[in-house]
């Protein structure tokens, strides 16, 4: 996790972010639901990786287009060769290359490197298909159904959010609304005073993040959204600086109006930390070795109720049945009744049991919501 945010610190900077901004990225990044849900699950260590070398291959990119020297092309192609073999996500390094080399004009008549480089990305991508195609046949496909296109929304929806879309009670509702009041107001603000260049290049990063976003047509995971929650809050932060950089120029020596921007822009950053760390509690809470959620998934895992036999060593499944067995989950039939239990959703045992957390309990948000 930490050689992803470096390396994402050193795409911002090369992307003329200035300091405050990157600090803002990080902040609403690293206070968000998406990041709890990718740091607290271990087995989503692949996923990572491939994020890292996803940001890395942009990185080089860049240095190659910038300089032309091939240490960073073949440094690049090695990135997005590995990226690519490790996760299916990296399919949008092709389009996504071009489209970062699209928000800097000063690079726009380097054209030629830039093709070269967006080249051998797609290459890799139709060699790691095809040979998917022929080994996996039975690999999720993408679903051009209106369903697929309900959950990109989604995504999209949700990666604009810290504390996430889907929310439960006033206090999440209230947060989420805010948060959303927040970016209606900074967008107006924006689309006012910001100059074009500045509007050009956070809308063509709000695009990215939509196409970071796209491999939901085929299999949607609400952890599956650090790359466009990323893009989103790049977006968040270079509207911010430019309305503030225009405000400082319109208003001369008179400060009110600056205070009043730094006031708007410091309650709302509040507000979207504050619920994405509500919501980073949450996702704890639904990863904690007594949610009953969690007993269900491990279970299905540990009494073999998958088509196809697990490949989970022996001494962890052991490990495993010895916690269910202590949560009283020692046969199938004590699985069935917890799940039972679950869709019944018996309010008051189990809200007292999610206060003291020491028998089966329902969390407040599954692992999965978005």
């Amino acid at each position: 996790m930490w050689i992803l945010l470096f390396a994402l610190g050193l795409l911002l900077a090369e992307l003329e972010l200035n300091t405050f901004q990157i600090a803002l990225v990080f902040a609403l990044f690293v206070f968000s639901r998406v990041f709890a849900s990718l740091n607290l699950w271990i087995i989503l260590s692949s996923l990572v990786l491939c994020y890292a070398l996803m940001v890395l291959t942009a990185l080089l990119f860049l240095l190659w287009v910038k300089h032309g020297r091939l240490l960073h092309f073949c440094l690049m192609s090695v990135c997005g060769l590995v990226a690519v073999f490790t996760r299916e996500e990296a399919y949008v390094l092709f389009p996504a290359s071009l489209l970062i080399w699209a928000l800097l004009p000063k690079y726009w008549k380097l054209w030629r490197r830039a093709l070269i480089a967006a080249l051998c990305l797609l290459a890799i991508t139709a060699i790691h298909f095809f040979l998917r195609l022929i080994f996996v046949p039975e690999a999720p496909s993408p679903k051009f159904t209106i369903d697929a296109l309900q959950m990109i929304l989604l995504s999209i929806k949700s990666s604009w959010i810290p504390g996430g879309y889907n929310t439960r009670g006033f206090d999440d509702g209230l947060l989420a609304n805010l948060w959303i009041g927040f970016l209606v107001l900074l967008l107006i603000l924006f689309a006012r005073i910001g100059r074009p260049i500045k509007v050009w290049q956070t809308a063509g990063v709000c695009c990215l993040g939509c196409l970071f976003c796209s491999p939901a047509i085929a299999v949607a995971h609400s952890y599956g959204l650090a790359l466009p929650t990323l893009a989103f809050m790049t977006a968040i932060s270079i509207a911010i600086m430019e309305v503030y950089r225009q405000t400082q120029l319109m208003g001369g020596s008179d400060k009110r109006r600056q205070y009043a921007l730094v006031s708007f822009v410091a309650l709302g950053l509040i507000v979207g930390i504050g619920g994405g760390l509500r919501r980073s509690m949450y996702v704890a809470e639904s990863l904690h070795e007594n949610c009953a959620l969690r007993i269900l998934f491990d279970a299905s895992f540990v009494f073999d109720l998958y088509d196809r036999p697990t490949t989970v060593p022996e001494k962890r499944k052991e490990a495993a049945r010895l916690r269910l067995a202590a949560a009283g989950i020692a046969t199938r039939g004590d699985l069935r009744t917890l799940q039972k239990n679950c869709i019944q959703y018996n309010a008051a045992e189990y809200i007292q049991n999610r206060q003291s957390r020491t028998a089966p309990f329902l969390p407040k948000y599954d692992y999965w919501s978005y």
